[in-house]
């Protein structure tokens, strides 16, 4: 599995960091956006953190789906969610 992730990393995956590495690779990511001062660089650097955020919510939802695996059931009020409370 090592030869595998060496090749998707080097083609800007990023599935085989691990949750501290992405955590400290976006955070520098962060700080070189935050200084930048070229738009054009700014802007590259907007999109690899949204790719970076991405990732993190795709393994934060696999992580709770494997916590929760059947959710509950949707609960219906008696007249529909769209009327008031108020009886």
């Amino acid at each position: 599995m090592g030869i595998f992730d060496s090749i998707a990393r080097g083609l800007g995956s990023l599935r085989p960091l691990s949750d501290a590495e992405l955590e400290d690779e976006r955070e520098a990511l962060r700080q070189r956006y935050a200084s930048s001062g070229d738009v054009n660089e700014a802007s590259k650097l907007y999109n690899e953190l949204h790719r970076y955020d991405e990732e993190m919510t795709r393994r934060a939802n696999e992580a709770y789906a494997r916590e929760n695996p059947n959710p509950p059931e949707p609960r219906h009020r008696e007249h529909g969610w769209y009327l008031p409370n108020d009886d």
